[in-house]
């Protein structure tokens, strides 16, 4: 197995970043934001925790679009978040169930195709602003609601709360929602990155703004 990892967002509070890194963690996955224009509120803090401690890091934006020009703004103000800040793991945009339950709030039925283009024009924004570009999903919802041309076109976080992650060609493994690590008061999320995607994003020049 690759580095091992954590994400986390609000809910997890204030964060001993020192602590966390003494306990082994490697790497790290924060929610940025949500929707248009809603940064989360300990993001910046956990950003400034993981340079100050020499935690790599990514991001992730959960995405309440539901048409894909909504994807490509959120995709915009999630890199005006993060611009400043030296990211060593992808992109990710966190499309799900409740993304879903929102678009209907608002008259509109996700389908299939659907949420397949509203990941394809986040992504597809992430890219042209150099950065490495990645979605989540858990089997069902990769089943039931993202076309198959998603998984040869972007990296998949792929979460799974079972000994094995039970699909090929995932780049991060989220492994259980009930970890508990040094530092974050609580559960927290834990991850597994099944490849050097670091090392990877540094060989292609990539997380550089343009």
């Amino acid at each position: 197995m690759g580095a091992f990892g954590i994400d986390v967002s609000r809910f997890q509070g204030n964060i001993d970043w020192g602590e966390v890194k003494r306990s082994g963690v490697e790497f790290a996955m924060l929610r940025a934001g949500f929707g248009t224009g809603s940064i989360d509120v300990q993001f910046r803090k956990n950003a400034e925790g993981c340079t100050r401690c020499g935690i790599p890091f990514g991001v992730y934006w959960f995405s309440y679009a539901y048409t894909p020009q909504m994807a490509a703004d959120e995709a915009q103000q999630c890199f005006e978040t993060v611009e400043e800040y030296d990211l060593a793991y992808p992109v990710c945009i966190d499309f799900e169930e409740d993304s879903v339950r929102y678009a209907a709030t608002k008259g509109v039925t996700v389908t299939r195709e659907l949420a397949t283009r509203i990941v394809e024009d986040f992504c597809g924004r992430i890219e042209d602003l150099g950065y490495f570009a990645m979605y989540y999903s858990n089997l069902d919802f990769l089943e039931r609601m993202f076309d198959d041309r998603l998984k040869s076109r972007y990296a998949l976080w792929f979460a799974r709360y079972a000994k094995e992650p039970g699909i090929s060609g995932a780049a991060i493994w989220q492994y259980s929602q009930r970890g508990r690590v040094n530092g974050i008061a609580g559960d927290v999320d834990l991850n597994t990155a099944m490849y050097d995607i670091a090392e990877m994003i540094r060989r292609k020049g990539l997380n550089r703004p343009r």
